[in-house]
């Protein structure tokens, strides 16, 4: 599998969260399909760094797609 780390951001109107991840791929073959794998590194509101278990339990669920999507487009 092929991995490259990046940052998504998003801003809102008070704050800007960023998520650190590592995006892991494999194109597959004619054998094997296409694989993904998104990791949350981690997680900052502004520049406070937030307890991963906090983001994971209450922010990951509703900006998953999002990060997947902008990991796929950057990889």
């Amino acid at each position: 599998m092929k991995k490259t780390r990046g940052t998504y951001q998003r801003e809102e109107k008070d704050y800007t969260l960023s998520v650190d991840y590592t995006y892991y791929w494999d194109n597959g073959d004619y054998y094997t399909p296409p694989e993904t794998d998104l990791e949350v590194t981690d997680a900052y509101i502004d520049s406070d760094l937030l307890p991963l278990e906090f983001y994971l339990d209450f922010i990951h669920e509703k900006i998953e797609e999002d990060i997947h999507e902008y990991a796929q487009a950057n990889r």
